[in-house]
């Protein structure tokens, strides 16, 4: 009966299902709904599957436990996941009318919300665990000494058995909730961000002039009435202004966890596929002034993506590494020559690369 009503819930939820109205992309509409933006059959389902585990450890039968919450764990991945599943492939998938272009904005938001869906899923049940098992230190037994369970299950193996069954439902439905997620981020990074990166990128550099002397940069903003600060901040100031058009928009609808995600998928593709292979392009390009002016600029682009997440600078550890190589004075290079690779850095640039930064500078 627990296994029908589960079941006919989820069902009856989808049926029911309801998005959040009124969330654009557009930072300048705002938006009335209240975060986390989400679809209403989560609520519904997690409220039954809390319900359908409190009624099965109030039997006090550990075979009765094992069983529901088994059953719990089985149509919460079949049908729950699976649901969401259908509706990112079928009817919110972020496909772009004509290829180049950007996919429509409902679709875009739509995937979002149902992201957004399985990490709050993902909230929802481990707070609902932790009400069964606990938070305070744990116990042999796996549950906490002012939890319920103990009450219930007062024998050491029943409440170790009903202690597995919830938490093996726990770490079931999140592995299977997070498989979707992540590839539901990296839809949503190649449709939706990778082409607006791109677009950035040849924007951002669309004037880079890293073979100019000092003397030339500064006639050529004293001929345009610019300030000299101006001329050199130009490259990061039109980075950050395209990188916060591109992804504010998105942090604003998603919830923390997946937009850190996302964060790091499209960190890593701008460090590999961008920076790293544009510094390589200017190699015997570039005059030492220029590489100065090269390392300021990446360093300003690499602290506007890490604004939010510090931790992300280190997904540009090549790209900062190579650049520091190319600028080092003759005597702090010989050193480290010397040193090889004990000289107090850790390097993830090999020796063959490190020589390459060196002669990135023309003589």
């Amino acid at each position: 009966m627990s296994t029908f009503f589960i079941r006919r819930s989820i069902e009856k939820a989808f049926q029911l299902d309801e998005s959040p109205a009124g969330l654009s992309l557009n930072l300048n509409k705002l938006i009335e709904a209240n975060a986390p933006y989400i679809i209403s059959a989560v609520d519904d389902v997690m409220y039954i599957v809390n319900a359908v585990i409190q009624r099965s450890i109030s039997t006090s039968q550990r075979e009765v436990v094992s069983q529901v919450v088994s059953d719990i764990g089985r149509l919460l991945g079949a049908d729950f996941i699976g649901m969401v599943q259908r509706k990112m492939r079928d009817e919110s998938y972020p496909r772009a009318a004509v290829q180049g272009n950007l996919p429509p904005e409902d679709k875009i938001v739509a995937f979002i919300v149902l992201i957004n869906s399985l990490d709050v899923s993902n909230d929802y049940l481990s707070r609902i665990m932790t009400t069964r098992l606990g938070s305070p230190a744990e116990q042999p037994n796996g549950a906490s000494q002012n939890n319920s369970l103990l009450t219930s299950f007062p024998f050491d193996n029943d409440v170790k058995l009903v202690v597995s069954s919830l938490n093996s439902l726990k770490l079931t439905f999140t592995a299977k909730s997070t498989e979707l997620l992540n590839e539901g981020l990296q839809v949503l990074f190649n449709s939706v961000v990778r082409l607006r990166l791109r677009q950035l990128m040849t924007e951002t550099f669309r004037d880079a002039d890293y073979w100019r002397t000092e003397e030339e940069l500064a006639e050529i903003a004293l001929q345009n009435d610019e300030d000299d600060n101006e001329l050199l901040d130009r490259i990061p100031r039109r980075f950050e202004q395209g990188w916060d058009a591109l992804m504010k928009p998105l942090a604003r609808l998603m919830t923390a966890k997946p937009y850190n995600s996302l964060l790091e998928v499209t960190a890593t593709h701008l460090s590999k596929n961008s920076l790293e292979k544009r510094i390589w392009s200017y190699s015997g390009k570039t005059n030492a002034y220029g590489a100065i002016r090269m390392e300021r600029d990446f360093n300003g682009i690499i602290s506007t993506v890490s604004k939010d997440n510090y931790s992300v600078r280190e997904l540009f550890n090549r790209v900062t590494q190579i650049l520091m190589v190319a600028n080092m004075e003759d005597e702090e290079w010989e050193e480290l020559v010397e040193a090889g690779d004990e000289g107090g850095i850790e390097w993830v640039l090999s020796q063959d690369e490190r020589r390459r930064a060196r002669n990135l500078v023309r003589e």
